[in-house]
């Protein structure tokens, strides 16, 4: 046992991993790396630059996770005869509160789980994904800038605008 006399002397080894006294390396606790030996360590194999890209694409994936949050939420105003919606939220999907039910309920339906499936295979790098909704999210932004009245949705058009940049910007990382 490590530490316990042996013969007419006392083995002295260290406990915490330094180097040790004795020539053949063997001097540590661990028969890890003494002052003599020729054990090494294995290089520990990092991958920082690699764990950057799959970080950059995680969150850019989550744009649309945003979006299609801020769109349930949306509907759910919509369908509390709620006077105001969020500018985060599709367009397509802000319908008078005087709409069928059943309609509100299977576009908003739609609309969020198309952008959910973009969330979660844009998370894992599926540049398809983007440009699919890059042009989703763009048509929105058609709708918003086609309206009766785009002066009413400024705050909007602003939020597309960032958000068709990011979506953008998260596209190109990729490459």
């Amino acid at each position: 046992m490590p530490g316990t006399p042996t013969g007419t002397g006392m083995q002295k080894e260290t406990v915490y991993g330094g180097p040790g006294t004795q020539p053949n390396g063997g001097g540590t606790v661990y028969n890890g790396p003494g002052l003599g030996g020729a054990t090494t360590r294995p290089p520990v194999a990092t991958r920082p630059v690699q764990r950057q890209a799959n970080a950059g694409r995680l969150t850019s994936g989550n744009i649309f996770f945003v979006i299609a949050a801020f769109s349930a939420i949306n509907a759910v105003l919509i369908l509390s005869k709620a006077p105001i919606v969020f500018a985060l939220g599709l367009a397509i999907t802000r319908v008078s509160p005087d709409t069928p039910i059943g309609f509100v309920v299977a576009l908003n339906a739609i609309a969020i789980g198309a952008f959910v499936a973009l969330g979660f295979f844009a998370a894992r790098g599926a540049k398809a994904a983007y440009i699919i909704g890059l042009l989703l999210y763009a048509g929105d932004l058609a709708v918003l800038l086609l309206s009766t009245n785009p002066a009413l949705h400024v705050i909007s058009i602003v939020v597309h605008g960032i958000f068709l940049f990011s979506i953008f910007k998260a596209m190109r990382q990729l490459n």
